[in-house]
């Protein structure tokens, strides 16, 4: 079956804006990366949205940024590292779940 040609750019058009609102996200989450922010709450509010890039729609460079949080939180809030680990573990189980299309 052929999908309609605009039903196709409408996809691609939503992909490329949820792309963006995640490379926004990440740029703030390294900023606030960058001025030492400790606030576990206030770096979740960012680091959530480039999580959710991982296996769904967004930016490419979603992984590699999030593991990037992952070694921030390392540095400065070690009792997280591991529960934020675990997300991204479940967030990567949800990409190669061959069972999710059917």
């Amino acid at each position: 079956m052929d999908l309609p040609k605009e039903f196709k750019e409408s996809i691609a058009s939503l992909s490329a804006a949820i792309s963006q609102q995640q490379n926004v996200a990440a740029a703030m989450m390294y900023r606030l990366m960058f001025r030492h922010e400790r606030n576990i709450h206030i770096l979740d509010r960012y680091a959530d949205q480039v999580l959710e890039g991982v296996a769904w729609m967004g930016s490419c460079y979603a992984e590699e940024d999030y593991l990037n949080f992952l070694q921030y939180l390392q540095c400065v809030l070690p009792d997280e590292v591991e529960s934020h680990r675990k997300l991204l573990e479940f967030e990567k189980a949800i990409l190669n779940d061959d069972d999710f299309d059917d």
